[in-house]
């Protein structure tokens, strides 16, 4: 199984599309409403990735149809086609094979899950080296904008025959 797969399979949401209105009224905190709205992401970039070029009513659930998607590199923007193509196109653009995002280690103050809320996320694709970091606005628990930069990354080991 893919990671991203295997991330979104995981999610607490991931069983919980959004019909109609906020399916996150059930959390009550930061901590988890971070945690579960980066998973969504995760899991909407996966969905993107996998799909086919038709119409698929969980991506579409999770993405209202007019979100804003733009992936810029180097020094140009990149804007992408809006809703849930837009969704398909960013994933396309990104060809992740990982996915990063940092934990809530702040106060888990009470938050309104529905209220407007961001998330970011790192997505790797290891063959091309390239990073993309997107930040993910979400209303009522939908994404409505997903906008990031990509870059080049080198990564390796530190040696590890040190002197002191």
């Amino acid at each position: 199984m893919k990671p991203l797969a295997l991330a979104a399979a995981m999610s607490v949401l991931a069983s919980h599309a959004v019909a109609q209105g906020c399916d996150l009224s059930n959390i009550t905190h930061g901590r988890e409403l971070h945690e579960a709205l980066s998973r969504r992401a995760v899991e909407i970039v996966d969905r993107a990735s996998t799909e086919g070029g038709g119409d698929d009513a969980p991506l579409s659930r999770l993405v209202r149809p007019e979100a804003v998607f733009n992936l810029g590199a180097g020094d140009v923007g990149g804007p992408l086609p809006d809703g849930p193509a837009g969704a398909r196109a960013l994933a396309a653009t990104m060809r992740a094979s990982s996915f990063r995002f940092y934990g809530w280690d702040y106060m888990n103050m009470p938050v309104d899950a529905c209220a407007p809320q961001k998330v970011t996320v790192e997505f790797v694709d290891e063959i091309g080296g390239r990073s993309s970091q997107v930040e993910f606005a979400f209303e009522e628990g939908r994404l409505v904008s997903a906008r990031g930069w990509q870059r080049s990354f080198s990564t390796g080991w530190l040696p590890t025959d040190r002197q002191p």
